[in-house]
């Protein structure tokens, strides 16, 4: 379930956009606050403690990318998920944007059941970020976030690549819902599946399952023409 009366942070310097994602969420029955620079929501990230923001790039002093790696650094927002709002069209942004730490990323212009439905999303998932105890466990395998590191009944796997990573992280936190490759590759990079090589993502799951040994490589699983699962 959606969290009751969740606080929406929204940043962005256009008040029409502002406006329109505020009636649309009040709508909703989420509350919500707003800023119109990167300034003002890093001071109301501090008071008002939002469950989440909406953060647009474009900003008049700073950019999204800066406000959102400060964010992930402060101990008391760091959990706060991040859904980026974009106009840009440059490839590699958004991955830019998803590696400082946001969650997801819509365009402009959004489409307003697809913004809503990512807003849901993101609050149903566990706090999980880059505090150095945050442990992701699932039966034989735990995740240290922070750390970056893989343990698999207690004894460290071998060390994955920044996407593999990525794409583990998420396959364990989501265990056992099936992820499709449009799923995983905008996490891991940032851009749909159709625009990374056909080949690209199963490469980075055999190299997954050769780091993490016999043992655990069984519990990833490759479920045809749809993505990924990792079911212990």
């Amino acid at each position: 379930m959606v969290v009751p009366k969740a606080r929406i942070l929204i940043v962005d310097d256009e008040l029409a956009i502002r406006s329109v994602l505020e009636r649309i969420l009040q709508r909703e029955g989420f509350r919500v606050v707003h800023a119109a620079t990167g300034q003002e929501a890093l001071e109301s990230v501090k008071v008002e403690k939002p469950d989440l923001m909406i953060l647009d790039l474009n900003l008049p002093d700073l950019n999204g990318e800066e406000i959102c790696q400060r964010v992930r650094k402060d101990p008391a927002a760091q959990s706060i998920p991040i859904l980026i709002l974009t106009g840009r069209s440059t490839e590699g942004l958004s991955a830019d944007c998803l590696d400082g730490g946001a969650d997801d990323y819509v365009n402009k212009p959004f489409d307003i059941k697809e913004m809503v439905s990512r807003v849901k999303a993101l609050l149903r998932r566990p706090r999980l970020y880059s505090s150095e105890d945050s442990i992701i466990q699932k039966g034989i395998i735990a995740i240290h976030v922070g750390e970056r590191r893989v343990m698999v009944k207690g004894k460290p796997a071998g060390k994955l690549a920044p996407k593999e990573f990525a794409l583990l992280k998420q396959l364990v936190l989501h265990s056992p819902k099936v992820l499709d490759k449009n799923t995983l590759a905008l996490n891991a990079w940032g851009i749909s599946a159709e625009r990374l090589n056909s080949r690209t993502l199963d490469v980075h799951m055999r190299r997954i399952r050769q780091k993490l040994g016999r043992a655990a490589a069984r519990y990833l699983i490759t479920v045809p023409s749809i993505g990924y699962q990792w079911d212990a």
